[in-house]
């Protein structure tokens, strides 16, 4: 899969995970509620994205050795990076 791909995938997957709607919830307020525009939840999806990006290149350093048998499996850092930077593309036009 082509870094601009995968990088979609991510973002589609968190966006229906975050949701639409955000507690305002505030040390001595009452509680509220309210909907989060488009890009506030393209922007969560994004993070979250980011995290496991992030993740993946922390421990590729010890799982790349461990995969360097199955050519399928091993993805390489630059892969890795250049999902992050079609992750910071997106926006609600792209998405």
């Amino acid at each position: 899969m082509e870094p601009k791909e995968k990088a979609k995938e991510l973002v589609k997957k968190f966006y229906n995970f975050v949701g639409g709607w955000t507690s305002t919830n505030r040390p001595n307020e009452a509680p509220s509620a309210q909907y989060e525009g488009e890009e506030m939840r393209i922007g969560r999806a994004k993070q979250c994205a980011f995290i496991v990006v992030d993740e993946i290149l922390e421990n590729s350093r010890r799982i790349i050795p461990i995969l360097k048998d199955s050519n399928e499996l091993v993805c390489s850092p630059d892969y890795w990076n250049q999902v992050k930077e079609e992750i910071r593309k997106i926006n609600c036009e792209t998405c």
